[in-house]
């Protein structure tokens, strides 16, 4: 029987960026949502990126968020095997916050 787990992840994005969820070993993550919000009064960016095997591939990079405004990063769902990464960044240190939503499935 497989077991389905469901996780939350959120961070306060610097300009140096993090890596924000890893899949565990034995498991597939599945994104089911990705959301970056500006927290401040003007214009910032963000960026996320699919870490896969130390090669990141770019699902979001450098958009512009309007003050106090949001940006859904997904259009659909983002499949994570074991080991693959989400990373994000932001292009001024605390002003943006990121939330996702992943299920995780036993492989």
């Amino acid at each position: 029987m497989a077991i389905n787990v469901f996780r939350n992840v959120t961070a306060d994005l610097t300009t140096a960026g993090a890596t924000v969820y890893t899949a565990p070993a034995g498991y597939t993550g599945i994104v089911l949502m990705a959301q970056f919000s500006n927290i401040t009064g003007g214009t910032v960016t963000a960026s996320m990126f699919l870490n896969k095997s130390s090669v990141l591939t770019s699902i979001v990079t450098d958009y512009e968020i309007p003050s106090n405004d949001a940006l859904g990063a997904l259009t659909g769902k983002l499949v994570l095997e074991s080991g693959h990464a989400v990373f994000v960044s932001a292009g001024t240190n605390s002003a943006v916050q990121f939330t996702m939503s992943i299920l995780e499935t036993e492989n």
